[in-house]
């Protein structure tokens, strides 16, 4: 009935609202209910049977409705209190007797939270501290009011309150042992899927329980009472908790615990050969034990699954870095033979540009090739960045100028069903951060931006300055107060759930399909706006769309320009050079290069070669170019014999291999000079003139 589903709807919705007339009727309804179990405890003694319940559920609900709704629904449970006590003792008493439930449950609830109690139960500690802890603590407190009450009412003799003292505590901890759980586990504990095997499991479970009451049953009628049949009860229990969960283990254990009240209160089943107080106390045992081995054999089931669970993702996330350190090695090697290649190709056309007239026609095509080779080793630079492959290379860089650079990429990648516009509002926008690495924020922000409009919308890209106060910058993780350039990246998208975004910088998580999705794009971000000094928030509504903001501090120092190909002039020399280089179109270009400059170059194509040409007493070097990688040995090892042999020669490496493999050499972590791969003639040029440079200055 659709219409009684949302009355229904509306109601919840109003009696968890804050008004006070949602408070007040929350009050009510939860009085009521608790009255209406307080007095269903005690009914079979008041309909003249021999004793109440021995277990007291209205304490377990009270438990439940001050942590479900904390503690302004207590007047509403003091209130049902004071009525089911005041029919029973004088009225002021009543009052008092009523302050019992009350503390008790403030005292569960108290402790429960010091002790972070997770009411889904999935942890074995939860039920555990629930059962033997809070429960007795709060099953004394109230006990102890009552029974005082009781006393000073002569509604109990006496001689009787230590006994009625020991019920009372029994009752109010089994009826949260019992009824606390159940709630819990049908509120907040994991569901069991619903499949046929497990559909058929639980039938099977049922018709056993059934086959046990019939049993037991059979078992009074031929007068077998003394045999502990509450034991048989055990198997079912494990049963439920290690394959139902705590949902199922809490609904056997509320079974067998009703079977078993309802046989005590008529004075049936084994306990009823013994006196009074002597069987309620071995049917307390029983029901514990069996309330609590219920809830804690879910909890390990659920452990277990986590486990179980955790382990998958382990194995997953191990799988997916072995592939992608198989990518970044593949990617790294290709990079290595694209480098001299496009070495090659960049020198060459400089030396082409170089010698040709300003007004020749063909200058324009020689150029183009030139663009096209730096926008290669620019693609190579950012593949390696992707793949991890490549260390950060921070320096002064103008983000507006790198959005520029970047848009064309951003177009293909976001499709032409979503609009982008890109805003660089920033009139300070120098940081100092990784070029490829800013290009990779940008392009992860957007992929997801992508990924989050499958029917096209908008995406904006903005850049704007901001100023930070002491306050402002302390709030947002230790930053420090100042100027800062602020990179906004906004979309119309389906937006994020508040568990989501909780868990958007998790690595590996990810929302999107298997397959689809590595989970490492926004940690990805995360980690490179930390490692700049940034601070990166994401703001996101379900329907509205989502809105990242990085902060990124603004360096007071000019951007790094990118010079015109062919214009200045090349520094020259007349030193001598010793080139090592195993790669021939490298080796001729660098030779060739450095002859054109005036210097006395001599090659070799092996490590071998290198040290046979540099220990020559005849000849004189007075720099060694070196690959850091050549064919026979390593690039470091040539130049230390040589420098052992002529500690006044100097060494530049060069190399077109990944950063991850050069420093594993040393060349990077003992700050020697070095040139990477693919350079033009005039980073060749003004490389070696600095470091022969330097040799002055340290001899001055």
């Amino acid at each position: 009935m659709p219409g009684a589903s949302s009355f229904a709807a509306r109601l919840k919705t109003w009696l968890s609202g804050p008004t006070r007339g949602a408070l007040i009727a929350r009050n009510a309804v939860i009085g009521l209910a608790y009255l209406g179990l307080a007095e269903l405890a005690v009914l079979p003694r008041d309909a003249g049977g021999p004793i109440a319940m021995p277990a007291w559920p209205a304490h377990g609900l009270a438990l439940v409705a001050v942590w479900m709704c904390g503690p302004r629904v207590q007047p509403g449970l003091i209130a049902a209190a004071a009525i089911f006590i005041a029919l029973r003792v004088p009225a002021p008493l009543a009052l008092i007797g009523a302050v019992g439930p009350s503390a008790g449950v403030h005292v569960a609830v108290r402790l429960l939270k010091r002790l972070r109690f997770d009411d889904r139960l999935e942890r074995t500690r939860d039920p555990l501290a629930l059962a033997l802890l809070a429960a007795p603590a709060s099953a004394v407190v109230s006990a102890t009011i009552g029974s005082l009450t009781g006393w000073l009412s002569g509604f109990i003799p006496g001689p009787g309150v230590p006994v009625d003292w020991l019920l009372w505590v029994m009752r109010n901890w089994l009826g949260i042992a019992m009824f606390v759980p159940l709630v819990f586990a049908w509120r907040s504990a994991r569901p069991v899927k619903l499949t046929q095997p497990v559909l058929v499991e639980a039938g099977v479970l049922v018709t056993a329980l059934l086959f046990l009451a019939a049993f037991i049953v059979w078992m009074w009628a031929v007068t077998i009472r003394d045999l502990p049949v509450g034991f048989l009860a055990f198997p079912f229990v494990v049963w439920a908790g290690l394959r139902f969960g705590a949902r199922g283990a809490s609904a056997v254990v509320a079974t067998v615990v009703g079977v078993a009240i309802f046989a005590s209160v008529y004075r049936l089943g084994p306990t009823a050969q013994y006196p009074l107080v002597v069987g309620q106390v071995l049917l307390f045992l029983l029901l514990l034990m069996v309330a609590t081995v219920g809830p804690v054999l879910a909890a390990t089931k659920a452990e277990r699954d986590d486990a179980v669970a955790k382990r998958v993702l382990l194995e997953e996330q191990l799988r997916h870095s072995q592939k992608m350190e198989s990518m970044g090695r593949l990617a790294g090697g290709v990079a290595h033979d694209f480098n001299n290649l496009l070495t090659a190709i960049i020198g060459y056309t400089e030396i082409v540009l170089t010698g040709m007239d300003p007004r020749d026609p063909k200058r324009a095509d020689a150029e183009q090739i030139s663009r096209a080779a730096m926008r290669a080793a620019e693609l190579t630079r950012q593949m390696l960045a992707f793949s991890r492959r490549e260390s950060q290379q921070p320096k002064v860089m103008n983000v507006n100028l790198g959005l520029q650079r970047v848009e064309p990429l951003l177009r293909r990648v976001i499709g032409e069903d979503i609009k982008l516009t890109i805003s660089p509002r920033a009139g300070r926008a120098s940081v100092r951060v990784d070029a490829g690495q800013l290009e990779q924020v940008v392009t992860n922000l957007a992929v997801n931006a992508r990924d989050a409009m499958p029917k096209g919308g908008r995406l904006t890209i903005e850049t704007t300055d901001v100023t930070l106060d002491e306050a402002t910058a302390e709030a947002m993780e230790g930053l420090r107060p100042g100027e800062y350039v602020m990179l906004t990246v906004s979309d119309t998208g389906v937006g994020m759930s508040a568990v989501v975004r909780a868990r958007v910088f998790e690595p590996y998580f990810t929302t999107k399909d298997a397959g689809k999705g590595t989970g490492l794009g926004l940690s990805t971000v995360y980690g490179i706006v930390r490692q700049a000094e940034g601070h990166i928030t994401v703001s996101s509504e379900v329907g509205v769309g989502t809105t990242v903001r990085v902060l990124l501090p603004y360096v007071d120092a000019e951007a790094h320009g990118e010079s015109e190909v062919g214009v200045a002039r090349l520094p020259g020399g007349t030193e001598h050079v010793l080139l090592l280089e195993d790669d021939p179109s490298v080796r001729r270009l660098a030779k060739d290069q450095l002859t054109r400059l005036g210097y006395s170059v001599i090659e070799a194509a092996s490590g071998r070669a290198g040290m046979a040409l540099g220990s020559d007493d005849t000849r004189h070097f007075d720099l060694v170019v070196c690959d850091v990688m050549l064919g026979d040995m390593s690039g470091p090892s040539v130049a230390e014999a040589l420098q052992a042999l002529r500690p006044e020669i100097r060494v530049l490496y060069i190399s077109g291999y990944t950063d991850d493999v050069i420093m594993r050499t040393g060349v990077l972590e003992q700050g020697r000079p070095f040139l990477q791969k693919p350079f033009t003639p005039m980073q060749l040029a003004r490389k070696i003139r600095e470091v022969l440079e330097s040799r002055e200055t340290d001899a001055a």
